[in-house]
């Protein structure tokens, strides 16, 4: 009887807008409180005005980088095993920062949390239950490969970064695009036996997006470092949904060809390669060359996401969660952004942080309305 109580009252709750203002509000008033009481005690390590002044100094190598030109050192030595090998430990050695390496983890694991919700587990032995945080692991792990493919490729292919439009083209798609996604659907594919033999198509379409996210949250360590973890909210809002999107999109493409090959076979092959080119294409007009142009790369963004969401709604079936997604969806974001204040209160001080957190939450405040506006079980009607 109790429980039915709490399971009315949270149906209730989380579906009442005043209730999802007073969380938002009391999540990012925690981490305020937290913050400034974070930089009272812990004196802040990072000072950005001498930072400004030493930018052309030309910084020590660090034990990655040193990690890094022996690797490249043995690709140009045409040494493709070792290279393989070694990239695992170079890896480890990008997660040594713990608090940029904290933000990472948790914008994929607040996106894990969406897509635990979304793919409606039915029961505690249920394989919906334990797939997607094993994608999100071997999301992780095609990092490796995509390493291994950059040495590859440079060498091989010749396929390097260029300023100008075809080369920028060629090395976004062909390289950055094709490499990415391939090695996000190799890690996909030992899930997919399984949910072709249980026909389930909504399973296949939020792993493989748990695998995107996997390969996103790493993504995100090393993006969030190098800009002093001030781009969370924007790694947050924009890379680790485009990958869910990405790659949920090849993976039930993949599925489908699975289960009616003739009528989809060739419909996967489409698909992976359109995926291929919307990426290369997102990273291309992002070049200088095309400032002009730049706008087009969010609609490219926002077309796989909206794409992902309409794929995902009519494979869900009719129930009502205890918890909406909009509530589970806001209460991930406040978190991400109160604990990105706490960390820069600890980092570079609480006036610093301020700017940091207002200028996220204005600029961000555009993607979680379109969020909430395209996900299942929105409340968001205009």
């Amino acid at each position: 009887m109790a429980e039915i109580v709490w399971r009315n009252y949270l149906r209730t709750k989380t579906r009442n807008p005043r209730f999802l203002w007073k969380m938002v509000i009391s999540i990012l008033a925690i981490g305020v409180v937290a913050g400034l009481a974070v930089d009272a005690y812990v004196p802040a390590w990072i000072n950005l005005k001498a930072m400004k002044q030493e930018e052309e100094v030309k910084p020590e190598p660090t034990p990655q980088s040193r990690a890094y030109d022996e690797i490249e050192r043995l690709a140009d030595a045409g040494d493709w095993q070792t290279v393989w090998w070694a990239i695992p430990p170079y890896m480890v050695l990008g997660w040594e920062q713990w608090g940029t390496t904290g933000l990472g983890v948790l914008t994929g694991v607040c996106w894990l949390a969406f897509v635990m919700q979304a793919i409606q587990i039915r029961s505690f032995r249920d394989y919906r239950l334990w797939f997607p945080p094993l994608g999100l692991l071997l999301g992780v792990a095609s990092i490796w490969p995509t390493l291994f493919l950059i040495m590859w490729q440079e060498r091989e292919w010749g396929l390097v970064d260029a300023d100008d439009f075809a080369g920028g083209i060629r090395y976004f798609t062909l390289g950055v695009g094709l490499r990415e996604e391939l090695s996000k659907f190799l890690c996909f594919l030992p899930f997919l036996p399984w949910l072709v033999y249980r026909r389930d198509q909504l399973a296949a379409l939020l792993v493989a997006g748990s695998v995107g996210l996997g390969f996103a949250m790493e993504e995100n360590v090393g993006y969030i470092w190098s800009s002093m973890a001030s781009g969370t909210l924007s790694r947050l809002m924009m890379p680790a949904p485009a990958h869910m999107a990405l790659t949920g999109l090849v993976g039930l493409a993949a599925y489908r060809a699975c289960v009616w090959p003739k009528e989809c076979g060739l419909q996967f092959i489409a698909v992976f390669g359109v995926i291929v080119l919307a990426h290369g294409l997102y990273d291309s007009l992002l070049m200088p060359i095309f400032k002009d142009i730049a706008i087009a790369a969010p609609a490219i963004f926002l077309l796989l996401v909206f794409q992902f969401f309409r794929e995902l709604r009519p494979l869900q079936a009719l129930r009502v969660e205890p918890i909406s997604l909009t509530a589970n969806f806001l209460f991930c974001v406040s978190t991400v952004a109160a604990a990105t204040f706490v960390y820069l209160c600890a980092a570079v001080g609480w006036k610093d942080a301020g700017d940091v957190l207002v200028m996220g939450i204005v600029a961000q405040s555009v993607m979680v309305y379109l969020f909430l506006r395209e996900m299942p079980e929105t409340m968001v009607t205009v």
